[in-house]
């Protein structure tokens, strides 16, 4: 049987058809046509931004995946390239899943799960190669795959065996695995090579603890001047606090590997982001002489309705805006993307606002940023003549932040619940809250002391086109400014 899934027909596709863009962002990375998940490779080659993606062109709907691809030199404007790969050999027939990008003598490898569904329903997941010497063009590599079954440790499932990431440590190789035990507990395999094809298992690197639910999808390990982090997602958590049922949730694990025995010791956890919509982040080191990492992650959300895909508009899913990830005061800290903040220019700025009760400004553009004291309430509103709003309570004396989309397109979850309002507890010590917001056709980014973020979609047919200001007593806004990205 002719494998109807190549390159040449999903690039010829792509060119010959064309999308709806009302919701589609300008800003924010979508691909050309059809859905897209995960970020799968984040790389710098020849000093542009490289991302490679989960996507399906055919249908705004999760198929049988592809390898997406595209580049940047500034973090917003995005050149498509051809589709990198496509499920065309018999070990990823069934999908070309997530993965990663590292370069060696030159060359960008790809590194992938393989997923092929047997004849029986049995599903196998295995570890592939692909090598380009333009960063254009990949080849499989003929010995693939390089990880399979048999390379599984005892206990593990051979079934959910995924998202590769693969980076250079002291000349090796090593490369993190998404997994889970027999039982269904979620974990993280550690395997190592010295020329990125020929790889040997090691260990358990991030064994079963509550927060990896069951199964462990994405993980990504960064390594910062005194202390490590592991970025990954849990699937079908449950917080025991509060009882609250997360089928995929996104953690940022701080803690020290301990390369004697190859494991690691965590020593705190958080969300990386408090939104609706913040997925599988994958990250890539700037330079060897920088420990800052460059970071993207899916900006949509499992198990929800995609108002994109249900009025055919023939795409879904988009990308958050990059994030630059270091240490500061031995805090993991998330900022824009730098080369975005150079291109963003202010068109209102003032030094102080005093806020009594309510202030309105028209608005055109797609960012705002203030500081506000601590001890005080603000209610921002962005909506239309139609009516439709979305809301942030910043409440810095309760440590919380309310944001609701309850007003704009109706978004339910899989059991028919709506998915409109969130409340996001955060702690900062700091006595300011300085307040970065980036605003998409479809999407909203929040940055607070570029250390907690809230992203989320939304969905309206109308811009927003005036911003409101509300407060509950007196209240000084300083470093206030609007302005549009270039």
């Amino acid at each position: 049987m002719i494998n109807k899934y190549t390159l040449e027909r999903a690039n010829d596709f792509i060119k010959n058809n064309n999308i709806n863009k009302n919701f589609y962002p300008n800003f924010n990375f979508a691909a050309p046509i059809g859905w897209i998940n995960d970020p799968n490779g984040i790389i710098i080659y020849n000093n542009e931004l490289h991302l490679f993606y989960q996507h399906y062109p055919y249908d705004s709907i999760h198929g049988k995946m592809h390898w997406g691809h595209a580049k940047t030199k500034d973090g917003i404007n995005w050149d498509h390239l051809n589709v990198a790969l496509a499920p065309d050999q018999s070990y990823d027939k069934d999908g070309v899943f997530s993965g990663s990008a590292i370069e060696k003598d030159g060359k960008i490898y790809l590194v992938y799960t393989g997923h092929v569904i047997n004849g029986d329903g049995k599903v196998r997941q295995n570890q592939s190669i692909a090598v380009s010497e333009n960063g254009i063009d990949f080849e499989k590599y003929e010995g693939n795959p390089v990880i399979d079954e048999k390379d599984v440790p005892e206990g593990s499932s051979i079934s959910d065996f995924r998202d590769p990431k693969v980076f250079e440590r002291d000349d090796i190789y090593y490369m993190v695995i998404g997994s889970k035990t027999i039982d269904k507990k979620g974990q993280v395999l550690l395997y190592k090579s010295e020329d990125l094809l020929d790889w040997e298992y090691i260990s358990v690197i991030l064994p079963y603890n509550e927060f990896l639910g069951d199964m462990v999808e994405c993980p990504d390990l960064l390594f910062f001047e005194n202390k490590d982090v592991f970025l990954l997602n849990a699937m079908n958590y449950t917080d025991k606090e509060t009882n609250r049922f997360y089928s995929h949730i996104s953690w940022l694990i701080e803690g020290k590997v301990d390369w004697d025995s190859f494991t690691f010791e965590a020593e705190s956890i958080r969300k990386m982001d408090g939104g609706f919509d913040f997925y599988a982040p994958q990250t890539t080191l700037i330079s060897s002489e920088s420990n800052e990492y460059v970071g993207i992650a899916w900006q949509q959300a499992w198990n929800k309705t995609l108002p994109s895909h249900d009025e055919r508009h023939k795409w879904a899913g988009q990308m958050t805006i990059p994030r630059l990830l270091k240490m500061e005061n031995n805090k993991i800290m998330q900022y824009p993307y730098p080369e975005i903040k150079s291109r963003i220019s202010c068109v209102r700025t003032h030094e102080e606002i005093v806020l009594k009760d309510k202030r309105e400004f028209q608005f055109n553009e797609e960012y705002i940023e203030f500081s506000m004291e601590q001890e005080t309430q603000i209610e921002l509103t962005l909506s239309n003549n139609n009516d439709k709003k979305l809301t942030i309570h910043f409440k810095s004396e309760e440590w919380t932040i309310k944001f609701s989309r309850k007003e704009t397109h109706e978004i339910v979850d899989s059991n028919n619940n709506l998915c409109d309002q969130i409340l996001y507890p955060i702690s900062l010590k700091d006595n300011y809250w300085n307040i970065k917001i980036f605003i998409d056709t479809s999407s909203i980014q929040i940055f607070i002391n570029n250390y907690y973020t809230l992203s989320s979609t939304f969905y309206s047919k109308e811009p927003m086109e005036l911003l409101s200001f509300k407060s509950y007593k007196q209240t000084k806004l300083t470093n206030f400014k609007i302005g549009s990205i270039n």
